[in-house]
């Protein structure tokens, strides 16, 4: 936040090197691929199974804050759109490019999950099986669901709002040293805080669930294969940005080393699967009903059983 922080005038920036730009629209592009063969996959399957609903929620809401986090330290470089070629104004808000496909993209992850969320997990089975009217019907999983999109939305609004509000301000001449510049200098630390406090534990809840489930489920192999590579030069791309701190590339190192760990737990289940013939979708018995069988295979069941 240093430019903020600063009472001279910003300088707008020169055309920066052909290998940074080259870098900027390779990871561009190569975030929003990584997505296809990920949104592919659960629309194909018509199967969102195995996704952790805490994973999707941090996610989203990590995603929407490193956006907006970006966006107020580049705020500078946008202004510069005003008096610089278009070509220009497009090569120095790519770091802005970036993060608002991580944004999107995310966000319709989760609602991929909530459109094909298993329609057998949405109901409570006991409370199905006994016909008790008097409690809830829903399954603890898809109430859980519900409550994290109301928060994900809830969190967009006030965010995007808060956001909107104090760069306008900015934008009428409350310019460094304003009482609205240091607000939102405060806004951007608190988002970006936030976002690194997210990125810290967003893979744990995904790891913890596909080590329960010894299987892939919805997740896509490419999608963590391109992923994982095109998150590590996005790192270094916004590293590199003007204006960005390492409040906003830390959660990316951050999120290179879950998606690793990750991507091989998931590689290490969809190899033993298919040896043992089972499918993406077929899960351990957590709490098992069935006796192991004589060759101590564990029990297992399908991604469609109740």
């Amino acid at each position: 936040m240093s430019d903020y922080l600063n009472a001279a005038p910003y300088e707008c920036p020169q055309r920066r090197r052909t290998g940074e730009l080259v870098l900027s629209v390779v990871v561009l592009f190569g975030l929003l691929i990584s997505y296809v063969p990920q949104v592919y996959r659960i629309i194909h399957k018509k199967n969102s199974d195995g996704f952790s609903p805490w994973f999707l929620l941090l996610g989203c809401l990590s995603a929407t804050s490193s956006f907006l986090n970006l966006l107020i330290l580049q705020w500078p470089v946008v202004r510069c759109c005003k008096t610089v070629s278009a070509g220009l104004c497009l090569e120095n808000t790519l770091g802005i490019g970036q993060l608002g496909v991580q944004f999107i993209m995310f966000n319709v992850l989760f609602i991929l999950y909530t459109v094909y969320f298993p329609p057998h997990k949405k109901v409570n089975a006991f409370v199905h099986n006994l016909h008790l009217i008097c409690l809830p019907s829903r399954s603890f999983e898809w109430a859980l669901t519900l409550l994290f999109g109301k928060i994900i939305l809830g969190h967009l609004l006030v965010c995007t709002t808060m956001t909107a509000v104090l760069l306008a301000a900015l934008g009428r001449g409350d310019q460094q040293g304003s009482a609205s510049h240091w607000i939102l200098v405060l806004w951007a630390g608190l988002l970006g805080i936030l976002n690194v406090l997210l990125a810290l534990i967003q893979y744990l809840p995904q790891l913890i669930e596909t080590y329960l489930r010894k299987s892939v489920g919805a997740l896509s192999i490419p999608w963590m294969l391109i992923q994982t590579p095109s998150t590590i030069l996005l790192t270094v791309s916004i590293a590199l940005r003007p204006t960005a701190n390492w409040t906003s590339w830390i959660v990316y190192a951050v999120s290179a080393i879950f998606q690793s760990i990750l991507l091989g737990q998931c590689i290490h289940y969809r190899y033993r699967a298919k040896k043992l013939g089972y499918s993406s979708f077929t899960v351990a018995e957590r709490t098992p009903l069935l006796h192991a069988s004589p060759d101590n295979t564990p029990a297992r069941r399908t991604g469609n059983q109740l």
